[in-house]
């Protein structure tokens, strides 16, 4: 029985028996188009993002049933405008379709989540070998499919839009249907069964109309002069080598077993809707993880469907996992329910918070969640940023991005998950923004302005600023008490080598490295209001217009204060709505680009790009709007900013003070030398470090902060110093010169250390601009690696070869005339 195959082979021999497998005849091209393999082929980059399609089409579907069984034409005037409002209509009978809380899966108790879940299911089973491939079965109450339909709708092709034109649904691009093929096994096989809801068959009937229909979808290898791949399915109904194309197996029963129940995969019966089978699905990371643990399939499905429309049930069925009878089924809701749900367990106190952005002219909102040290990979792997649209993941950028310099929040580069809500930006937008195969996003001049707008939001983010400060003071307090050990080695070595003074910063070490900012949030709890009473510039009463200056090449920043929640301007339910013009003449003209309001506490922060035409001289007049469903009238701010003229970005402005005097005294060391932080990291505290430290790992920098006022754009960058002193090989130094332990340990910390500042203050050089030696400028980001990871990479190298260079170096000597071999050669 082909529902119940759980390997191709299982597949291949059923269909061989029925004299199918080995006769072309009866294989149809899908989509009738046999140069599909092109089209087919060319859509999401990972299994899971594939699968993901699956389910948004079921979900579809399900919504599908209910307008059409309700007598509602799903393209018409009397659908429903968006997907909340659907969920609200069809599965809220009792709840006034206008309440803020309708349509909301956070809303909903887990009873009814489960209880609608049942409707929507994806079962994992399969007997393979030790490394084999699960399937996976999803099966929904949707609508369901005549079999004379299939050709039009299950096996259509991407450039056929099936539901382009119904507001309510996220599956417009028809990416669903083959996007998971190529994951599925050797021969791509996948089975499609399904019945038509029989209340929705009207009119004349065809006796087809109320059977259940099925398929097998396979991949063809490229025979003879065939050039490339084609996939076909099972179409011999009606078909003879003079009839052409078939249709699909058919069949008459009133149920079929498509639900799973308990741990049995197909054991609730259905009269009507449609089951897909994935065979040994390539589903990389988790196909030999239990799909509800923690690196499962769940959590995959939780990130790619944050917002997902309708709950779904998820069944472990597979018999080598043991455990209690309710460890094999659970309900997917989402990740921002599963947020909303844990949230005073892992979240950090204020957060999440909330930003509108605009970039290119789209308006986008910006909801950042920091976690509680070890709790994000909870809830995500690489994933920093996830941009998504109508609440399925687009998306994302890697966490990775926390660590730009420009950023500059490498402490809680493993804490936080950023969303970026896409679903308001144009048609248009959304094309440029995000590949056809809604996995990846296209870098054009859109992407590098959204890019841009979020590193101004994070660097400018009050609250993130001051948990970093935290998190470096509980990372290396305990570890900066007495360093004169650091200092004398320095001083001996600058003493015999004036121009290591060079990669240092400039400045006496501080008695305190961390950032003591009272402008920050405080730590005590903040309770705002869900909806604010008042919306304004800080320190100024309400309805007193700012004036400020801002040079032509930087944001204009400017505060306001609020009683508003963190989550005003982002949440599912009555969220806050941020506009920005400018005026002129009479008229008002919505900024393009800005970031904010960023709220935190009652602080809410505005970062604005100047428009690109205007003049030094110019005063340019503002007004920002907040408004939300209980407002008649929107709170109000208008400021003018004076144009200045462009100022050296790299400096701030303000000129760097340098003095070319020769150090005056007996000291060795030159005066204002800042001496870097640095912590020794053991064995024991590997794991702790994020990503967790090896055997391997020499050195790990983390950039800590900028010297000087942190609302400058130049200043010198801080790094911290994380030095493995349980590393491999000076482990095996010390094992053969015991005697020497303190003086090798030692070596190994400071070299790596002038090491990594060489390293540092090279990239600084590199990122100032072209130059004839280093051609284009290498600052971090938009693909580049950044200084951290180039850090710790050579330093893995470096670290066999350190000690015995230091050794070997330090006893070279040479005989007064003799030259180096090769020494003035030419060549």
């Amino acid at each position: 029985m082909l529902i119940k195959a759980d390997t191709e082979q299982e597949v291949i021999d059923i269909l061989k028996h029925a004299g199918y497998w080995d006769d072309a005849v009866f294989w149809r091209p899908y989509g009738d188009n046999e140069s599909n393999y092109s089209i087919i082929g060319n859509q999401q980059a990972r299994s899971d993002a594939a699968l993901v399609e699956k389910v948004v089409n079921s979900v579809d579907a399900r919504l599908l049933n209910e307008c059409l069984a309700k007598g509602i034409d799903p393209e018409g005037p009397e659908a429903p405008t968006s997907i909340q409002s659907a969920v609200a209509r069809f599965f809220e009978p009792d709840l006034n379709p206008t309440s803020r809380t309708a349509g909301r899966l956070e809303e909903w108790p887990d009873s009814k989540r489960t209880d609608v879940a049942r409707g929507i299911t994806l079962a994992a089973t399969g007997f393979g070998p030790k490394d084999g491939r699960p399937c996976f079965s999803l099966a929904d109450s949707g609508e369901g499919q005549t079999p004379d339909r299939f050709p039009e709708t299950f096996l259509s092709l991407p450039e056929k839009s099936n539901k382009l034109r119904i507001p309510f649904v996220q599956g417009k691009f028809n990416m669903g249907g083959t996007g998971a093929l190529r994951f599925c096994g050797t021969h791509n096989l996948q089975l499609i069964v399904s019945r038509r809801n029989p209340a929705l068959v009207h009119g004349k009937q065809n006796p087809a109309d109320l059977q259940w229909g099925f398929t097998v979808v396979r991949r063809q290898n490229p025979i003879g002069a065939v050039r490339s791949s084609v996939y076909t399915y099972l179409a011999p109904t009606g078909c003879d080598h003079k009839a052409g194309l078939g249709g699909v197996l058919r069949f008459t029963a009133e149920s079929m077993p498509i639900f799973p129940e308990g741990r049995d995969a197909f054991g609730r019966l259905a009269r009507w809707g449609t089951l897909i089978k994935l065979y040994e699905y390539s589903a990389s990371g988790y196909s030999n993880t239990h799909i509800l643990r923690k690196d499962g399939l769940l959590a995959r499905l939780d990130l790619l469907l944050p917002e997902i429309a309708l709950p779904v049930r998820l069944h472990e069925c597979r018999p080598q996992f043991k455990g209690h009878e309710g460890s094999f089924e659970t309900t997917l809701s989402g990740l921002t329910v599963r947020l909303e749900d844990d949230k005073a367990e892992n979240a950090e106190p204020g957060f999440p918070t909330s930003s509108p952005i605009s970039a290119g002219g789209e308006r986008m909102t910006v909801t950042t969640y920091a976690f509680k040290s070890g709790r994000a990979d909870t809830y995500r792997k690489n994933e920093g940023i996830v941009f998504t649209v109508n609440g399925q993941t687009h998306g994302y950028l890697g966490r990775e991005f926390f660590s730009r310099k420009s950023v500059g929040l490498s402490y809680l580069a493993d804490s936080l998950l950023i969303f970026v809500d896409c679903s308001e930006i144009s048609g248009r937008a959304r094309e440029d923004l995000f590949m056809a195969s809604r996995d990846r996003l296209s870098k054009n001049d859109l992407y590098y302005e959204i890019e841009s707008a979020l590193e101004e939001l994070l660097k400018q983010h009050d609250g993130l600023r001051t948990l970093k400060e935290r998190r470096r003071r509980e990372e290396l307090e305990s570890r900066l008490g007495d360093e004169r050990p650091l200092e004398d080695v320095l001083e001996s070595l600058l003493k015999q080598y004036p121009t290591l003074s060079t990669l240092f910063l400039k400045g006496q070490r501080a008695t305190n490295p961390f950032k003591t900012d009272k402008g920050g949030p405080s730590e005590s709890p903040y309770n705002g209001e869900r909806y604010p009473t008042f919306f304004r510039f800080k320190g100024k009463e309400y309805g007193l217009e700012l004036a400020r200056e801002s040079h032509i090449n930087m944001r204009c920043r400017i505060a306001f204060e609020t009683d508003a929640v963190n989550d005003y301007f982002s949440r599912n339910v009555d969220r806050g709505d941020f506009r920005l013009h400018l005026l002129a003449n009479g008229n008002r003209a919505p900024v393009s680009s800005y970031v904010g309001p960023n709220l935190q506490n009652g602080v809410a922060t505005l970062s604005v790009q100047l428009p690109a035409n205007c003049c030094v001289g110019d005063q340019l007049r503002f007004l920002a709007t907040v408004s939300d469903a209980t407002r008649i009238e929107p709170f109000e701010n208008r400021f003018t900013v004076m144009v200045k003229g462009a100022v050296d970005i790299k400096s701030g402005g303000k000129s760097s003070p340098r003095s070319d005097k020769k150090q005056s005294g007996d000291s060795p060391v030159p005066a204002g030398i800042a001496l870097p932080n640095i912590k020794r990291v053991k064995e024991a505290e590997w794991e702790a470090q994020k990503p967790a430290f090896d055997k391997y790992t020499a050195l790990r920098i983390k950039h800590a902060g900028v010297a000087g006022d942190r609302n400058e754009t130049g200043g010198t960058d801080i790094y911290d110093f994380f030095v493995n002193v349980d590393n491999l090989f000076l482990k095996t130094e010390l094992k053969a010169r015991v005697a020497q332990r303190e003086v090798l340990t030692a070596r190994f910390i400071y070299g790596l250390v002038l090491f990594g500042l060489g390293l540092i203050q090279e990239d600084a050089r590199s990122a100032s601009g072209p130059t004839e030696e280093n051609g284009s400028g290498t600052a971090d980001g938009n693909g580049s690696e950044s200084v951290e990871k180039r850090v710790e990479r050579a330093t893995r190298a470096v670290a066999p070869v350190l000690l015995p260079m230091i050794e070997a170096l330090g006893g070279l000597q040479f005989e007064p005339g003799v030259e180096l071999a090769g020494a003035g050669e030419e060549g």
